[in-house]
């Protein structure tokens, strides 16, 4: 063994330093995500079941529904992203450095995260999976919130229809327009990932 790859080579031991802190990092950010969605899924389920089994007054219930129940499901979901791209940056930084020990040894001795990258391995269902997840509990969020909506003021300024429909509107708009959002954020860091 040359001086070059011993094990008291300065260049090398840095180097597989910051390999095993990126790798570090990009596993407690996958650990995290998972954590993020576990506890918004079972809380924002614990708020609807309290909100089907509550004797409180419309006035609270309604907000509740279709506020912040869809609200903290789309926190939830941006906390979650940005969980994601941490994983991104980490595994970008992994590639790079195993390019480095690579070019410094003078071999192919590390390749795992280039070779995930190059072979577009990256699964998306899972991902759109978790997003659908937690925006269909703000969704049903939303239904509720409409019920209770229609049930206050059944007829009233125009009727339970007119009410109705005008959740539909807010509900569709909030989604949709979340969902725009999110989806453009979640390509680009993808796209920034997959492209090196």
């Amino acid at each position: 063994m040359t001086d070059r790859t011993s094990r008291d080579d300065p260049v090398l031991i840095a180097l597989l330093a910051e390999y095993n802190s990126l790798r570090q990092e990009s596993l407690q950010a996958i650990s995290n995500r998972i954590t993020i969605m576990n506890f918004a899924f079972t809380s924002l389920a614990v708020v609807i079941a309290a909100v089907l089994n509550s004797s409180l007054p419309n006035e609270v219930l309604i907000p509740a529904c279709l506020v912040f129940v869809p609200g903290a499901g789309k926190a939830s979901l941006l906390i979650w992203l940005g969980e994601y791209h941490r994983s991104q940056r980490a595994g970008r930084g992994v590639m790079k450095v195993e390019r480095q020990i690579n070019a410094h040894l003078g071999g192919q001795y590390l390749e795992w995260e280039g070779r995930l990258v190059s072979s577009g391995t990256h699964m998306g269902y899972p991902y759109v999976a978790t997003a659908v997840f937690i925006l269909s509990t703000g969704a049903l969020a939303e239904v509720l919130g409409a019920y209770f909506l229609v049930e206050a003021h059944a007829g009233s300024f125009g009727g339970d229809l007119l009410i109705a429909a005008g959740v539909l509107v807010y509900a569709v708009a909030a989604e949709a327009g979340y969902l725009w959002f999110f989806l453009r954020r979640w390509r680009a860091i993808r796209g920034a990932t997959h492209s090196a």
